[in-house]
């Protein structure tokens, strides 16, 4: 085999899988020493190599992303780390780590000439540069919900999806979903399929997920009072007790503990009105179960929606469509979603699907002439906050939009698929914390007296699944590779051409060319030392992975040679087996001597079938 074409082995940083491709060096003249003896390497060889380019980060850090709007709702980018404060349950914190962050879509980068070796009239590439998931709860939404936001949605994907933006369609039971596409016949074939999912109603009585939680975990009196009563209407008992609304005859529902409610109910047929008590509060405690598994299914679902985002390049958006659902008693579970969007730089934003807000509010001082039916209607209209809370909280955290209170969901996919022109993203070490999962709470204030409004995460889990697991090391190679922004800390160019090969493959060359006059070298001997470590990946017109390779060129160059080559540069070539279509070639290269690193982009269609 020639000694510099090397079959390597594959890292595919998200497909994990293994590919086998070649990697050649053009000389442009003899490399002198190549039949040296191995104990002299020679100057230039090619070999496999892994990624080890990696930042290490602190135990327990603690990632906040921010957004700062002015009064008009405008976002602000020009703060800096020293305009932040940060409380950590009321105590400052070093703010260790600042980052300002753009999403505003960029345009396309100018690319360098490319020769395809076969001639083609496709027309110019568009690379994907946005990516939107909606993720419907169809765990959770009624029958009228799912579609009234599914035509929102798809008069959102009609006006407001541009060349570049591609769509997923994400669900809750993980059933009818599109992977991100720009078709829009699939995309609105994929919203057309979604159903309701929810489970069956309870009979007689009818009892809701947050009133068995308050039964069930909490064994809240209102609550039991409530269940009780409609539990012995629906057995047909006679009780004496009334509605308890006159306060100068019995105690108000909400004085009543447990045990003076089951003396007031009197049995006139005798019925055991303690078997019907009991019988409800075993309902109560199914109804909580499979609420607590279908939560934890969703929570599964929109990490999942998390983790395909950040397998995608460019800016990133995840929108849930949901009434909301009781996360009680998973707090650590949402805050662990909350991280990785935040390390993956994933935005998440939220729509109510429960529209306009037309519940009542009762006033406090009017709690003690609340009857049965008021109380049922009280803790419906809580449990209807409280499950909103998932909604709000990770738009919140995350630096997105929650949309609620209005029927207008045509205006909530535009806001909540949008996400903010700048945004902060602090970090921080809490100093001898315990994991012990108490919730610790955050607040960012700005040292400035401009009325600015501040948007940040409300606070952290503090236990071993959010913190120790949460981010052992940043990976910057894999977030290199998986941006569409250009570096050029190293002088590189890349380009490509395609060779056709039948009607179905083409061969796709990746040529990187180097200057290599400016890298920093070691000295060993009469030997400038240095390595070259190329990473190519490949990813298709709706902006998806589809292949990479890591390969690296050990230099050991001779005054001589290096002196040649800083001349003409060095040119490394990567070839891979396509199929017709168009791609987008991301190519990161870095040296061994520095920490800078160049990040390319090159677009190119391979054509298919007959020209």
């Amino acid at each position: 085999m020639d000694r510099n074409a090397l079959s390597i082995r594959l890292h595919g940083p998200r497909k994990r899988l293994i590919r086998f491709l070649a990697l050649s060096v053009l000389m442009l003249a003899t490399v002198p020493g190549a039949a040296q003896q191995n104990a002299i390497p020679p100057e230039i060889q090619a070999q496999e190599s892994t990624p080890q380019f990696r930042i290490r980060t602190e135990r327990n850090l603690v990632l906040v992303r921010v957004v700062v709007r002015d009064a008009n709702g405008r976002t602000i980018g020009n703060l800096h780390r020293e305009d932040f404060r940060l409380l950590d349950d009321g105590k400052p914190q070093e703010i260790t780590g600042f980052a300002v962050e753009t999403s505003a879509v960029k345009p396309e980068a100018a690319q360098p000439p490319v020769a395809p070796a076969v001639p083609t009239k496709h027309a110019p590439v568009v690379v994907p540069q946005r990516f939107v998931g909606l993720f419907f709860d169809d765990f959770h939404m009624e029958v009228e919900g799912i579609g009234r936001t599914r035509n929102a949605a798809w008069s959102y994907v009609t006006k407001s999806i541009r060349p570049q933006d591609r769509v997923a369609i994400f669900t809750a039971t993980g059933k009818d979903q599109l992977d991100f596409s720009g078709d829009r016949a699939k995309l609105h074939d994929a919203l057309v399929r979604l159903v309701a999912r929810p489970n069956p109603p309870t009979g007689c009585p009818h009892i809701d997920d947050y009133e068995a939680y308050l039964v069930d975990q909490l064994h809240e009196p209102r609550a039991l009072f409530v269940l009780h009563r409609e539990a012995l209407a629906c057995a047909g008992v006679n009780v004496s007790i009334n509605s308890g609304t006159d306060p100068s005859t019995e105690k108000s529902a909400y004085m009543m503990s447990p045990q003076e409610t089951a003396a007031a109910l009197k049995d006139s047929e005798g019925v055991s009105t303690l078997e019907v008590e009991r019988q409800a509060e075993s309902e109560a405690a199914a109804v909580w179960t499979r609420a607590e598994t279908v939560t934890q299914y969703s929570l599964q679902a929109i990490e999942d929606s998390v983790r395909r985002l950040a397998a995608m390049p460019g800016q990133r958006c995840l929108v849930l469509v949901s009434p909301g659902f009781l996360t009680e008693t998973q707090g650590a579970k949402v805050d662990l979603i909350t991280d990785r969007a935040l390390q993956q730089q994933v935005v998440v934003s939220a729509i109510d699907a429960v529209g306009l807000d037309t519940r009542e509010a009762h006033k406090a001082g009017d709690a003690v002439l609340l009857g049965v039916s008021d109380l049922k209607a009280r803790l419906r209209n809580m449990g209807s906050i409280a499950s909103s809370g998932v909604l709000a909280h990770l738009s919140a955290d995350t630096g997105g939009v929650f949309f609620h209170n209005s029927n207008d969901f045509i205006e909530g996919f535009r806001e909540a698929a949008a996400v903010p022109e700048v945004y902060y993203v602090l970090a921080f070490s809490p100093q001898d914390i315990k994991l012990n999962g108490k919730f610790h709470s955050l607040k960012v204030t700005l040292n400035s007296p401009q009325p600015y409004t501040v948007q940040a995460r409300r606070g952290y889990f503090a236990s071993e699944a959010t913190l120790a697991e949460k981010a052992p090391e940043v990976d910057q190679l894999e977030r290199a590779v998986f941006s569409l922004d250009e570096r050029h800390d190293l002088p590189a160019e890349v380009s490509a051409k395609v060779e056709k090969l039948n009607d179905r493959k083409a061969k796709l060359i990746v040529s990187i060319r180097v200057n290599i006059s400016s890298l920093r070298y070691r000295k060993e001997g009469d030997r400038s030392v240095d390595k070259l470590i190329f990473d190519t990946a490949l990813f298709d017109q709706d902006g998806k992975y589809v292949t990479s390779k890591e390969a690296s060129l050990d230099l050991h160059l001779k005054d001589a040679t290096l002196e040649k080559f800083s001349k003409s540069g060095i040119i490394a070539q990567t070839n891979f087996e396509v199929a017709p279509g168009t791609y987008r070639v991301r190519e990161v290269v870095r040296d061994s001597q520095s920490t800078g690193m160049s990040a390319l982009n090159c677009n190119v269609e391979a054509p298919g079938g007959s020209q």
